[in-house]
């Protein structure tokens, strides 16, 4: 399929919209209230007060839609002989398909208050984990938006709540289109639509 830049892509790992749709929506309602507090005023407010609450509002609405349209974006997305890795609002990274060495599932604790157990399964979130290879140093660690997943040492985590549903099916599929993809490409040179350049990838906007 064509992704949003006419590349010849596949989604590996869709976003997930919800917990984006539930923040707009409180702010929704946040500048709804604002807004209707200054049509029901007793007095007419002042302008620099309507003012103020005018530019709250349109800031949080395009702030907003920013994020729903980043939120939409696939996390995990094979463009030729990379891996594209969306862990942040406006960059993604395309890591070489021969340094992923495997997918597997993983946890990690929600912060709590007070002193509850981290190893409660009630209180932990599951996690897609991308194994980077040792030798590919350069691609070791990258900055993330830590809601979304980390990259640290070799290790790219992507948190279960921002992303489709986690199972063992799924990365029984991602280790199957990863061994098919790392077969095609080692079999012959890419098919139309899946060049590449020849030079290390860098980091791209969303």
């Amino acid at each position: 399929m064509m992704n949003d830049r006419g590349e010849n892509s596949e989604i590996w790992l869709r976003g997930n919209m919800r917990p984006a749709v539930v923040m707009a929506a409180v702010f929704t309602l946040v500048c709804g209230g604002l807004l209707a507090s200054l049509w029901l005023a007793d007095t007419p407010p002042a302008p620099l007060m309507v003012g103020l609450v005018r530019a709250f509002c349109v800031i949080t609405a395009t702030v907003m839609a920013t994020f729903l349209v980043a939120a939409s974006r696939a996390r995990l997305e094979r463009v030729g002989d990379t891996l594209r890795v969306r862990l942040a609002l406006f960059r993604s990274q395309d890591v070489p398909l021969d340094v992923v060495e495997c997918f597997f599932l993983g946890s990690h604790p929600l912060e709590q208050p007070g002193t509850v157990p981290d190893d409660l399964p009630t209180h932990r979130v599951g996690t897609l984990v991308v194994r980077l290879a040792e030798r590919a140093v350069e691609w070791h660690e990258r900055l993330t938006m830590s809601e979304w997943g980390t990259w640290h040492d070799g290790a790219i985590v992507c948190d279960g709540r921002w992303c489709e549903p986690l199972s063992a099916d799924l990365v029984r599929t991602l280790t199957r289109r990863l061994v098919e993809a790392k077969r095609t490409l080692a079999n012959g040179p890419p098919s139309e639509g899946h060049g590449s350049t020849g030079q290390t990838p860098v980091g791209v906007g969303p």
